[in-house]
């Protein structure tokens, strides 16, 4: 016996198609590639877009100087069960402070030309896939830690903490 659709089931059929395919998102140009020289999102496979707002690109900045970004996710402590950030400096990112707002002062750093790394992460530290970084040339030297949770050693100060 041959089996026979009709218009509504094949309607429904594809309507549901479509619709599971909308919920699993996609990536645009500015998630997909390095990110630009305004702090734009790096690699993101989801979570929105991280963008660091503050130092712009190619900044001179003085310690302590304070990085700002925003991101679509709502962020908080690792023991909330909602995101936060790694921050880390010139793509050591097993050396990083977990930040739980949108911004951290950076205390300590030496002087030169350095790479301000931030990526979105779950609560448990997997990543969410958003991230971006800027380049800023510290003047002066850096004394001092940072703080906060933190993952790795920590190159410059100790703790991740910079």
């Amino acid at each position: 016996m041959r089996r026979r659709y009709t218009v509504p089931s094949i309607m429904g059929t594809a309507f549901l198609a479509a619709a599971a395919l909308a919920g699993c998102g996609g990536s645009s140009d500015a998630s997909s590639g390095d990110q630009g020289s305004g702090g734009q999102a790096a690699g993101g496979q989801g979570g929105g877009p991280l963008t660091i707002t503050e130092p712009k690109n190619g900044a001179n900045v003085t310690l302590p100087f304070t990085v700002k970004y925003t991101t679509g996710e709502q962020l908080g402590p690792t023991d909330s069960g909602k995101d936060h950030v790694h921050v880390f400096l010139d793509g050591h990112k097993n050396d990083y402070t977990v930040v739980p707002t949108t911004s951290y002062q950076i205390k300590n750093a030496p002087a030169g030309q350095h790479e301000v790394d931030v990526t979105l992460q779950h609560a448990d530290h997997s990543p969410v896939g958003p991230t971006a970084k800027i380049m800023v040339n510290v003047q002066g030297a850096g004394t001092g830690g940072g703080g906060g949770d933190t993952g790795g050693g920590g190159d410059y100060g100790g703790g991740g903490g910079y």
